[in-house]
């Protein structure tokens, strides 16, 4: 709501079935109600016919169309599964130039 706030959000959030998806109407709302300054983009392992957003584990391909390039002000927060992290994010967030500092998972 602070109009000066230049805050951008870039979210890419994985799972393995639409049904998994939480909050998914709350999150497809605030991307609808905020485009400028939320960006929201799915991946599934299994997903239904016609899914129109990304399959698979997220790659480097995925983080460089849907998230934009580094900058010393970024700060990229993961959460999930470790061999998640270890083995599909922090690898291809390195890929596309994100340091370690950079990034944190919780």
């Amino acid at each position: 709501k602070d109009k000066k706030d230049k805050t951008r959000v870039h979210l890419i959030y994985a799972n393995k079935t639409e049904d998994d998806i939480l909050l998914r109407e709350e999150l497809d709302a605030l991307a609808k109600k905020h485009p400028k300054t939320f960006k929201l983009h799915y991946t599934l392992d299994d997903p239904p016919q016609g899914w129109k957003y990304s399959k698979g584990f997220i790659n480097e391909e995925m983080i460089k169309q849907h998230m934009p390039a580094y900058s010393s002000k970024a700060k990229v927060m993961m959460c999930g599964p470790p061999p998640m992290i270890k083995y599909a994010c922090i690898p291809n967030l390195e890929k596309n130039g994100f340091p370690e500092t950079s990034y944190l998972t919780f």
